[in-house]
């Protein structure tokens, strides 16, 4: 889960292939751009996760994709715009990342959903 400080979300649904690292996975989330209608998005990425063997960060990962966004009112309909996570995390999947949907760029802190 992938939480936005003062904008955006995205929670990442994603299977990590231990033998190769290899992710792939599902997000959702919303973009806001400064308005009370946030939009929403969905998509699906693929990507990669590494072990750093040293220190509180134990992996680090990215993963990109294409995503479906809801246009906000008063407009009608959906687009499609390019999406890309990174995170650094613990062994608990704790820690900090950044994720992007088309043009907006959020920080955020991950933590791993139950």
């Amino acid at each position: 889960r992938f939480v936005g400080v003062g904008g955006g979300s995205m929670v990442l649904q994603m299977t990590v292939n231990a033998s190769d690292g290899n992710i792939n996975g599902s997000a959702s989330g919303t973009i806001l751009e400064g308005t009370q209608h946030p939009s929403s998005f969905s998509g699906n990425g693929a990507g990669h996760v590494h072990a750093t063997g040293f220190g509180e960060v134990t992996k680090v990962g990215a993963l990109s994709g294409q995503a479906a966004v809801s246009a906000q009112p008063p407009l009608i309909g959906t687009y499609i715009a390019p999406f890309s996570a990174s995170f650094a995390v613990n062994n608990e999947w704790v820690g900090t990342g950044k994720f992007s949907v088309g043009n907006h760029t959020y920080e955020c802190q991950v933590s791993k959903a139950e």
